[in-house]
């Protein structure tokens, strides 16, 4: 962080009008975990599976490296340097590099590259671009901070398309993923921190991601020859299954950080799980 930036972000401060904050709020929306859960179970159970275990799959790897990068390098949010801050519940963890910009350049560039629209990839910088300033105006982030989200999301989309098209074992690849993150969760349970939450609840989605990948080998695949209706009933359900599970869980949280820590991470394994698994299982049960 330096100096100028911490300047330019007071001088936005200065500037915030009613409309604006509205506006930029929801703009940051974009980047949101809310909004991942939504498309990634719409994909899921009205489209098509293998897509949307593929976005989910690169957002998990960029989300994670987020986390660790985060989490070494622990650079202080601005609202801790004083500047005042809206919406200050979405800005979760140290400050570098910026989650909800990465989120987004992420997903957003995974579709870019899948569809090769020169008209998309100009509304995704676009966006992009939007959702950073967003983190800017909001002052929850320095922009050094969204420069190295938005350059990281994108490079991880790239890479993230690149190892899933090319794996000859989906599941090897999930597998060496977890096993890049188990160090890191090893030393961020030994240091424990609360700002490190972020990272357990992406190593337990990628842990339920892979659990669903050797437990699918013994099912038949979820259908998508059924009407609309029954597609958007499986997305209320779906949804409505994530909350429930991601909400109803935090009951179990008990004192001190290191059993926080692996709280979080069970409860978004579990999550993951019923989502992928069980309500697949639960569709097919009932034909829907």
């Amino acid at each position: 962080m330096f100096a100028f930036e911490l300047q330019f972000l007071k001088w936005l401060e200065s500037m915030r009008t009613g409309f604006l904050t509205a506006l930029f709020e929801g703009i940051t929306f974009l980047g949101e975990e809310t909004l991942i859960i939504l498309l990634v179970v719409a994909l899921w159970f009205a489209v098509d599976s293998t897509l949307a275990k593929k976005v989910f799959f690169v957002t998990i790897c960029s989300t994670g490296l987020n986390g660790i990068v985060k989490n070494i390098a622990q650079v202080p949010r601005p609202f801790d340097k004083g500047v005042l801050p809206v919406r200050k519940e979405t800005a979760t963890g140290f400050s570098f590099p910026s989650g909800h910009t990465q989120n987004f350049a992420t997903c957003s560039t995974f579709f870019a590259i899948k569809f090769k629209k020169k008209w998309l990839s100009i509304v995704v910088a676009i966006l992009i671009a939007l959702v950073a300033f967003s983190r800017l105006y909001l002052g929850v982030h320095y922009p050094s901070d969204v420069l190295v989200g938005a350059l990281l999301g994108v490079g991880m989309a790239f890479l993230g398309n690149y190892l899933f098209d090319h794996a000859k074992d989906v599941k090897k690849l999930y597998v060496a993923v977890l096993m890049i993150f188990l160090p890191f969760i090893v030393y961020f349970l030994i240091v424990a921190n609360e700002h490190f939450a972020d990272f357990f609840k992406v190593a337990g989605m990628m842990g339920g991601l892979t659990l669903i990948a050797f437990l699918e080998e013994k099912t038949e695949p979820l259908s998508y020859d059924v009407s609309w209706w029954k597609k958007l009933l499986r997305i209320v359900i779906g949804v409505a299954v994530a909350f429930v599970f991601k909400e109803g869980l935090k009951i179990f949280k008990m004192g001190g950080v290191h059993v926080e820590l692996l709280i979080d991470m069970l409860r978004y394994f579990a999550v993951v799980l019923a989502v992928g698994y069980l309500c697949p299982l639960f569709f097919k049960k009932i034909k829907l």
